[in-house]
Protein backbone atom coordinates (compact mmCIF):
# COMPACT_ATOMS: atom_id res chain seq x y z
CA UNK A 1 0.00 0.00 0.00
CA UNK A 2 0.95 3.71 -0.80
CA UNK A 3 1.05 6.39 1.15
CA UNK A 4 -1.01 8.86 -0.64
CA UNK A 5 -0.12 12.28 0.91
CA UNK A 6 2.49 13.03 3.65
CA UNK A 7 1.39 12.72 7.33
CA UNK A 8 3.25 13.32 10.20
CA UNK A 9 3.17 13.45 14.24
CA UNK A 10 2.57 16.72 15.78
CA UNK A 11 5.24 17.38 18.42
CA UNK A 12 7.60 16.18 17.05
CA UNK A 13 10.25 18.96 18.19
CA UNK A 14 9.16 17.99 21.13
CA UNK A 15 10.79 14.50 21.27
CA UNK A 16 14.07 15.43 22.87
CA UNK A 17 16.55 12.96 25.22
CA UNK A 18 14.88 12.58 29.10
CA UNK A 19 18.63 10.48 29.28
CA UNK A 20 21.56 12.73 28.93
CA UNK A 21 23.75 9.69 30.12
CA UNK A 22 22.47 7.49 27.37
CA UNK A 23 22.51 4.61 29.55
CA UNK A 24 19.15 3.35 28.64
CA UNK A 25 17.87 0.56 26.16
CA UNK A 26 16.76 2.02 23.06
CA UNK A 27 13.46 1.62 23.43
CA UNK A 28 12.68 2.53 26.68
CA UNK A 29 14.86 5.63 25.70
CA UNK A 30 12.17 6.03 22.89
CA UNK A 31 9.21 5.93 24.95
CA UNK A 32 10.41 8.34 27.78
CA UNK A 33 11.37 10.55 24.66
CA UNK A 34 7.80 10.50 23.55
CA UNK A 35 5.86 10.82 26.94
CA UNK A 36 7.91 13.26 28.03
CA UNK A 37 7.42 15.51 25.10
CA UNK A 38 3.58 15.08 25.99
CA UNK A 39 3.23 15.39 29.69
CA UNK A 40 5.55 17.33 32.32
CA UNK A 41 5.17 14.77 34.61
CA UNK A 42 7.30 12.15 33.17
CA UNK A 43 9.78 12.44 36.00
CA UNK A 44 7.49 10.70 38.27
CA UNK A 45 8.37 7.26 36.43
CA UNK A 46 11.99 7.52 38.08
CA UNK A 47 10.71 6.72 41.66
CA UNK A 48 12.62 3.32 41.33
CA UNK A 49 15.94 4.66 39.29
CA UNK A 50 18.26 4.04 42.16
CA UNK A 51 17.51 0.19 41.41
CA UNK A 52 19.77 -2.57 42.81
CA UNK A 53 23.45 -2.19 42.42
CA UNK A 54 24.00 -6.10 42.84
CA UNK A 55 21.60 -6.14 39.45
CA UNK A 56 24.18 -4.12 37.82
CA UNK A 57 26.97 -6.07 39.05
CA UNK A 58 25.43 -9.50 37.50
CA UNK A 59 24.61 -7.85 33.88
CA UNK A 60 27.84 -6.10 33.86
CA UNK A 61 30.62 -8.14 35.48
CA UNK A 62 29.15 -11.95 36.21
CA UNK A 63 27.30 -11.84 32.26
CA UNK A 64 29.76 -9.70 30.51
CA UNK A 65 26.60 -6.98 28.87
CA UNK A 66 26.47 -3.64 27.98
CA UNK A 67 24.55 -1.04 29.87
CA UNK A 68 21.76 -0.77 26.32
CA UNK A 69 20.89 -4.55 27.38
CA UNK A 70 20.19 -4.10 30.97
CA UNK A 71 16.42 -4.20 31.78
CA UNK A 72 16.58 -0.93 34.07
CA UNK A 73 13.49 -1.17 36.84
CA UNK A 74 12.47 2.03 35.65
CA UNK A 75 10.57 2.97 32.22
CA UNK A 76 8.34 0.08 32.93
CA UNK A 77 4.74 -0.65 31.20
CA UNK A 78 3.40 -0.78 34.35
CA UNK A 79 4.72 2.84 35.29
CA UNK A 80 3.82 3.99 31.55
CA UNK A 81 0.09 2.98 32.64
CA UNK A 82 0.26 4.86 36.08
CA UNK A 83 1.52 7.94 34.13
CA UNK A 84 -1.53 7.53 31.88
CA UNK A 85 0.13 5.94 28.80
CA UNK A 86 -0.26 2.42 27.22
CA UNK A 87 1.68 0.68 25.40
CA UNK A 88 0.39 -1.65 22.41
CA UNK A 89 2.10 -4.05 21.17
CA UNK A 90 1.67 -5.88 17.52
CA UNK A 91 5.12 -8.09 17.72
CA UNK A 92 6.40 -9.21 14.32
CA UNK A 93 4.90 -8.23 11.13
CA UNK A 94 5.84 -8.45 7.62
CA UNK A 95 5.83 -5.48 4.95
CA UNK A 96 3.07 -5.36 3.68
CA UNK A 97 0.98 -5.26 7.65
CA UNK A 98 3.46 -2.74 8.11
CA UNK A 99 3.28 -0.63 5.50
CA UNK A 100 -1.13 -0.45 5.49
CA UNK A 101 -0.59 -0.05 9.39
CA UNK A 102 1.62 3.40 9.60
CA UNK A 103 -1.10 5.42 8.21
CA UNK A 104 -3.88 4.80 10.47
CA UNK A 105 -1.18 4.99 13.77
CA UNK A 106 0.08 8.32 12.69
CA UNK A 107 -3.45 10.02 12.05
CA UNK A 108 -3.93 8.56 15.37
CA UNK A 109 -1.34 11.23 16.65
CA UNK A 110 0.29 7.45 17.89
CA UNK A 111 4.41 7.08 16.66
CA UNK A 112 5.05 3.72 15.12
CA UNK A 113 8.45 1.95 16.99
CA UNK A 114 10.18 -1.39 15.69
CA UNK A 115 13.08 -3.05 15.60
CA UNK A 116 15.49 -3.97 12.67
CA UNK A 117 19.08 -4.41 11.65
CA UNK A 118 20.89 -1.17 12.30
CA UNK A 119 23.02 -1.47 9.62
CA UNK A 120 21.27 -1.41 6.73
CA UNK A 121 19.95 2.05 7.83
CA UNK A 122 23.02 4.33 6.18
CA UNK A 123 22.81 6.95 8.87
CA UNK A 124 23.68 4.16 11.51
CA UNK A 125 26.52 2.44 9.53
CA UNK A 126 28.13 6.80 9.72
CA UNK A 127 27.22 6.68 12.94
CA UNK A 128 28.90 3.10 14.28
CA UNK A 129 31.60 3.84 12.45
CA UNK A 130 32.39 7.27 13.90
CA UNK A 131 31.56 5.80 17.39
CA UNK A 132 34.47 3.21 16.82
CA UNK A 133 31.57 -0.15 17.03
CA UNK A 134 33.42 -2.99 16.26
CA UNK A 135 32.17 -4.76 13.22
CA UNK A 136 31.02 -7.61 14.63
CA UNK A 137 27.61 -5.39 16.32
CA UNK A 138 26.65 -3.61 12.85
CA UNK A 139 24.52 -6.01 12.62
CA UNK A 140 22.31 -5.88 15.96
CA UNK A 141 19.30 -5.07 16.01
CA UNK A 142 18.00 -1.23 17.43
CA UNK A 143 14.33 -0.01 17.84
CA UNK A 144 13.30 2.95 15.48
CA UNK A 145 10.88 5.56 15.59
CA UNK A 146 8.82 6.69 12.76
CA UNK A 147 6.83 9.72 13.51
CA UNK A 148 5.83 10.76 9.57
CA UNK A 149 5.71 9.02 6.38
CA UNK A 150 4.79 9.91 2.63
CA UNK A 151 4.46 7.94 -0.61
CA UNK A 152 8.45 7.94 -0.58
CA UNK A 153 9.76 8.50 2.58
CA UNK A 154 9.51 7.92 6.41
CA UNK A 155 9.98 10.25 9.22
CA UNK A 156 12.66 8.85 11.98
CA UNK A 157 13.49 10.24 15.17
CA UNK A 158 16.29 9.04 16.41
CA UNK A 159 19.34 9.84 18.91
CA UNK A 160 22.68 9.19 16.61
CA UNK A 161 24.02 12.75 17.64
CA UNK A 162 27.70 13.31 19.29
CA UNK A 163 25.41 14.17 22.04
CA UNK A 164 22.78 11.78 21.92
CA UNK A 165 19.93 14.29 21.02
CA UNK A 166 17.32 13.42 19.22
CA UNK A 167 16.13 14.84 15.93
CA UNK A 168 14.41 13.59 12.66
CA UNK A 169 15.60 11.81 10.12
CA UNK A 170 14.16 11.36 6.55
CA UNK A 171 14.81 7.94 5.36
CA UNK A 172 13.52 6.17 1.85
CA UNK A 173 10.82 3.47 2.38
CA UNK A 174 13.33 1.87 -0.44
CA UNK A 175 15.93 1.41 2.34
CA UNK A 176 13.20 -0.23 4.94
CA UNK A 177 11.96 -2.20 1.66
CA UNK A 178 15.54 -3.40 0.97
CA UNK A 179 16.81 -4.29 3.98
CA UNK A 180 13.15 -6.40 4.79
CA UNK A 181 14.17 -8.48 1.47
CA UNK A 182 17.46 -9.18 2.66
CA UNK A 183 16.72 -10.66 6.66
CA UNK A 184 12.81 -10.69 6.72
CA UNK A 185 12.67 -12.80 9.80
CA UNK A 186 14.95 -10.08 11.85
CA UNK A 187 12.78 -6.86 10.52
CA UNK A 188 9.95 -5.18 12.28
CA UNK A 189 9.92 -7.11 14.75
CA UNK A 190 8.38 -5.91 18.60
CA UNK A 191 6.26 -3.32 17.01
CA UNK A 192 4.46 -1.11 19.13
CA UNK A 193 2.83 2.38 19.42
CA UNK A 194 1.87 3.86 22.88
CA UNK A 195 -1.13 6.29 23.30
CA UNK A 196 -2.01 8.50 26.16
CA UNK A 197 -5.53 7.70 27.72
CA UNK A 198 -5.10 9.37 31.40
CA UNK A 199 -3.98 11.86 33.73
CA UNK A 200 -1.15 10.69 35.72
CA UNK A 201 -2.09 8.25 38.99
CA UNK A 202 -0.78 10.36 41.44
CA UNK A 203 -1.86 8.55 43.94
CA UNK A 204 -0.89 5.28 42.17
CA UNK A 205 2.81 6.69 42.08
CA UNK A 206 2.87 7.35 46.20
CA UNK A 207 2.25 3.65 46.45
CA UNK A 208 4.94 2.71 44.28
CA UNK A 209 7.64 5.25 45.58
CA UNK A 210 6.83 3.70 49.34
CA UNK A 211 7.32 0.32 48.29
CA UNK A 212 10.06 1.19 46.55
CA UNK A 213 11.57 2.68 50.23
CA UNK A 214 10.18 0.08 51.80
CA UNK A 215 12.50 -2.75 50.05
CA UNK A 216 15.06 -0.66 49.68
CA UNK A 217 18.91 -1.86 51.03
CA UNK A 218 21.77 -1.72 49.07
CA UNK A 219 25.84 -1.71 50.48
CA UNK A 220 27.16 -0.34 47.23
CA UNK A 221 29.93 -2.72 46.91
CA UNK A 222 29.95 -2.05 43.33
CA UNK A 223 31.93 0.57 43.28
CA UNK A 224 34.46 -0.92 45.31
CA UNK A 225 34.47 -3.98 42.33
CA UNK A 226 34.69 -0.90 39.95
CA UNK A 227 37.93 0.50 41.23
CA UNK A 228 39.71 -3.22 41.91
CA UNK A 229 39.29 -4.12 37.97
CA UNK A 230 40.32 -0.76 36.67
CA UNK A 231 43.97 -2.00 35.58
CA UNK A 232 42.73 -5.36 34.49
CA UNK A 233 40.34 -4.37 32.25
CA UNK A 234 42.34 -1.53 30.80
CA UNK A 235 44.78 -4.12 29.81
CA UNK A 236 41.93 -5.80 28.25
CA UNK A 237 42.41 -6.42 24.18
CA UNK A 238 38.29 -5.36 24.32
CA UNK A 239 37.04 -2.04 23.22
CA UNK A 240 36.64 0.43 25.92
CA UNK A 241 32.86 0.90 25.85
CA UNK A 242 32.78 -2.87 26.55
CA UNK A 243 34.33 -2.56 29.67
CA UNK A 244 32.25 -4.23 32.68
CA UNK A 245 32.94 -0.74 35.03
CA UNK A 246 33.25 1.47 32.14
CA UNK A 247 28.80 -0.07 31.63
CA UNK A 248 28.37 -0.47 35.52
CA UNK A 249 29.55 3.55 35.60
CA UNK A 250 27.31 4.53 32.81
CA UNK A 251 23.92 2.98 34.57
CA UNK A 252 25.12 4.56 37.29
CA UNK A 253 25.31 7.77 36.83
CA UNK A 254 22.13 7.73 34.05
CA UNK A 255 20.44 6.42 36.76
CA UNK A 256 21.45 8.60 39.66
CA UNK A 257 20.61 11.59 37.09
CA UNK A 258 17.00 10.59 36.49
CA UNK A 259 16.25 9.98 40.33
CA UNK A 260 17.49 13.35 40.93
CA UNK A 261 14.76 14.86 38.98
CA UNK A 262 12.71 12.76 40.48
CA UNK A 263 13.24 14.15 43.91
CA UNK A 264 12.17 17.52 42.83
CA UNK A 265 8.69 16.22 42.73
CA UNK A 266 8.61 14.98 46.35
CA UNK A 267 8.12 16.43 49.46
CA UNK A 268 12.02 15.17 50.72
CA UNK A 269 14.18 18.42 52.13
CA UNK A 270 17.05 19.97 50.32
CA UNK A 271 19.76 17.97 52.18
CA UNK A 272 17.66 14.77 50.47
CA UNK A 273 17.90 16.50 47.16
CA UNK A 274 21.07 18.09 47.39
CA UNK A 275 23.13 14.65 48.30
CA UNK A 276 21.34 13.22 45.31
CA UNK A 277 22.24 16.20 42.78
CA UNK A 278 25.81 15.47 44.07
CA UNK A 279 25.96 12.30 43.69
CA UNK A 280 24.61 12.53 40.16
CA UNK A 281 27.23 14.67 38.85
CA UNK A 282 29.86 13.09 40.67
CA UNK A 283 28.93 10.04 39.13
CA UNK A 284 28.76 11.32 35.79
CA UNK A 285 32.44 12.43 36.00
CA UNK A 286 33.75 9.50 36.94
CA UNK A 287 32.23 7.90 34.15
CA UNK A 288 33.61 10.00 32.03
CA UNK A 289 36.87 9.92 33.48
CA UNK A 290 37.04 5.70 33.66
CA UNK A 291 36.33 5.91 30.45
CA UNK A 292 38.78 7.82 28.98
CA UNK A 293 41.03 5.80 31.41
CA UNK A 294 39.69 2.49 29.72
CA UNK A 295 40.38 4.04 26.31
CA UNK A 296 44.25 4.70 27.30
CA UNK A 297 43.60 8.48 27.30
CA UNK A 298 45.80 10.80 29.26
CA UNK A 299 43.47 10.31 32.21
CA UNK A 300 43.62 10.15 36.03
CA UNK A 301 45.63 7.57 37.12
CA UNK A 302 43.79 4.37 38.70
CA UNK A 303 44.85 5.12 42.41
CA UNK A 304 43.04 8.60 42.20
CA UNK A 305 40.27 7.12 40.53
CA UNK A 306 40.06 4.65 43.21
CA UNK A 307 39.37 7.16 45.73
CA UNK A 308 36.82 9.10 44.00
CA UNK A 309 34.92 5.62 43.39
CA UNK A 310 34.98 5.29 47.44
CA UNK A 311 34.08 8.05 48.56
CA UNK A 312 30.85 8.02 45.63
CA UNK A 313 30.21 4.83 47.39
CA UNK A 314 30.13 6.58 51.01
CA UNK A 315 28.02 9.42 49.45
CA UNK A 316 25.58 6.84 48.60
CA UNK A 317 25.36 4.88 51.79
CA UNK A 318 24.83 8.32 53.80
CA UNK A 319 22.36 9.26 50.94
CA UNK A 320 20.33 5.72 51.16
CA UNK A 321 19.80 6.16 55.12
CA UNK A 322 18.88 9.76 55.44
CA UNK A 323 16.28 9.17 52.23
CA UNK A 324 15.01 5.84 53.95
CA UNK A 325 14.64 7.68 57.00
CA UNK A 326 12.95 10.80 55.34
CA UNK A 327 10.57 8.99 53.46
CA UNK A 328 9.36 6.92 56.27
CA UNK A 329 8.56 10.14 58.66
CA UNK A 330 6.76 12.12 55.72
CA UNK A 331 2.82 11.78 55.89
CA UNK A 332 2.67 12.13 51.82
CA UNK A 333 5.93 12.00 49.49
CA UNK A 334 4.45 13.03 46.40
CA UNK A 335 2.09 16.41 47.35
CA UNK A 336 -0.52 17.81 44.91
CA UNK A 337 1.08 20.14 43.21
CA UNK A 338 -0.17 24.11 43.31
CA UNK A 339 -1.96 23.59 40.15
CA UNK A 340 -4.01 20.56 41.58
CA UNK A 341 -2.59 18.87 38.17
Amino acid sequence: MSIDQSIKLSGVDLIRTRDPNNHLHCRKSQLLACVGGRTRWSDLLMYGALGSTSAIHRHCYLRGEDRWAFDTPYVTDDDLRLLGFEVLSAGTVDLARFESGVTAFLAAGQPVLFYAPRHHFPYWVEFMRRAGTVPEEYGLLHSFLLCGASGTDVLLVDNVADDHEYFPLTVSWDVLRDGYAREPDRWFTGCATVRQISAPDRDGFEAAYRAFLGRFRDGFELYDVIGDNLVVERASVSPAYRAPGVNSLALLAGSRALFSRFLAHTAHGEQVRAAYARIAQTATVLSDRVTAFQAGLPALPADRLRRGLERLRQLEQRAARRLVDEGAALPQLLPTPASGR
